[in-house]
């Protein structure tokens, strides 16, 4: 694996950030080629949405953090809630970006659910290139296995936990990446479709995505080689966030559902 995509002196280029920009472009290009059946006014405000999901998934994501794994409001905390080259918690961008988009779409007088519709059918892909730059890079790896697809990690300057460099862990970042690529192709046959030609109510589309990614994520923590357990539930802190995300695709379904037997 190779953190490192280029290195010229001091300045260097991470494969990490490379593979995040290319799953923005491609979501991009996604977004601009939908915007009038989003409901948007004019095609400029793709980039003011894209905007918005950079700012809120990079707050929401830093802050679940820095609570995850520095002493709360100690000098670590601040250093790593606004330094350039640390982690993100996956989980709290996802909520971060909900209530942004929730934003977005109430300051351009625009329905939430049908702006986040869209907006879930291609955060999968994005993700997918999210998790491609985890496993460049080491972060979110997984157990040791004797698996015959474990891989080994041997780069020094990867994330992988130092004991677990040179011996076979479960891929999970490859996992997760091939989980999401199979959500995003779900999501568009079977799901953008019946939206677009009205046969589902908006917000059907983003509670499967957001319920089904729960799904997803709770089974893989039990590969994870960083997950965090909590000391009072038998689950990882990641977990309780995705029976609260399952919850959430619960709740989008009962307003669609009660939305339609109001009208």
């Amino acid at each position: 694996m190779h953190p490192i995509l280029l290195s010229l002196g001091r300045f260097r280029i991470y494969s990490y950030g490379v593979l995040i920009a290319l799953g923005g472009v491609f979501s991009t290009i996604f977004w601009l080629k939908h915007w009038k059946p989003m409901g948007l006014k004019k095609e400029d405000d793709v980039w003011l949405l894209v905007n918005t999901l950079i700012l809120s998934g990079f707050l929401g994501g830093r802050i679940l953090y820095v609570f995850q794994y520095d002493p709360w409001f100690g000098r670590a905390f601040w250093g790593d809630l606004f330094s350039l080259n640390r982690g993100f918690c996956v989980m709290g961008a996802i909520l971060s970006v909900i209530l942004g988009i929730y934003l977005y779409a109430r300051f351009l007088k625009l329905q939430f659910l049908r702006t986040l519709d869209y907006v879930c059918q291609a955060a999968p892909l994005w993700h997918f290139f999210g998790r491609l730059g985890c496993f460049s890079a080491g972060c979110c790896y997984g157990i040791p296995t004797s698996k015959p697809w474990g891989v080994k990690f041997t780069n020094p300057q990867s994330l992988v936990e130092p004991d677990f460099l040179g011996i076979p862990i479960h891929p999970t970042q490859l996992y997760e990446a091939f989980g999401e690529l199979g959500i995003f192709f779900i999501l568009y046959y079977f799901f953008l479709r019946r939206l677009e030609t009205g046969k589902i109510k908006p917000g059907v589309l983003s509670a499967a995505y957001i319920g089904g990614y729960g799904v997803l994520r709770y089974i893989l923590e039990f590969y994870r080689g960083d997950a965090l357990w909590m000391q009072s539930l038998p689950m990882t802190q990641v977990q309780a966030f995705c029976l609260l995300q399952i919850c959430i695709a619960g709740i989008i379904l009962w307003r669609v559902r009660h939305a339609s037997h109001s009208s």
